[in-house]
């Protein structure tokens, strides 16, 4: 819809169409917004480290129709987990939550899961950092799958900001990368 919108700003500016499509498909996105990072052995890496709060967690699974396996944590801003919770039980196969928030965040998504018969979602995982959490999914996620990196919290509690955070987070990828090659 973005790219809809945008396409009709520049209709309307009588920008050539054939500008717009070739805009349209080489633009990579913005650095930390559902950023692709890699594919590795056909498991989709994805960065939105800016995803701070569990609402806009909500609308990175909604992008996706793959299994994800969604990497969530640090540090809370007081905002309310149970609406995300519900939603990761039918979007995620698998979380894994890391940093000060995290077994907060593994506490509601396991009563969300308890809440159902029915869902997706096979494991809840805490563990203690990025790293582990990077390490944790290259294992848990199979060809066709997302990791998503989308942690609904702020970073403070280990990084400087959000950008330092993905930052960290391609560089863990880009060592799953060159373990597989």
């Amino acid at each position: 819809s973005n790219v809809l919108a945008a396409c009709a700003v520049a209709g309307a500016a009588k920008i050539p169409l054939e500008a717009m499509q070739e805009i349209a498909q080489t633009f990579k996105g913005v650095p930390h917004r559902l950023e692709l990072v890699a594919t590795v052995d056909d498991v989709l890496w994805v960065n939105d480290s800016i995803a701070t709060s569990p609402e806009r967690v909500i609308a990175a699974l909604e992008s996706f129709k793959e299994p994800i396996v969604l990497l969530l944590g640090g540090r809370d801003k007081k905002l309310p987990w149970e609406e995300l919770a519900a939603i990761a039980v039918n979007r995620c196969k698998a979380l894994v939550c890391f940093g000060e928030h995290g077994p907060a965040i593994a506490e509601h998504a396991r009563r969300a899961r308890g809440m159902t018969s029915t869902g997706m979602l096979n494991r809840v995982n805490v563990v203690s950092d990025l790293a582990k959490a990077v390490e944790l999914a290259e294992q848990l996620a199979s060809g066709g799958d997302v990791v998503l990196l989308s942690p609904g919290a702020t970073s403070y509690d280990a990084y400087k900001d959000f950008e330092e955070r993905g930052e960290h987070f391609r560089q863990l990828v880009e060592r799953v990368r060159r373990k597989r090659m």
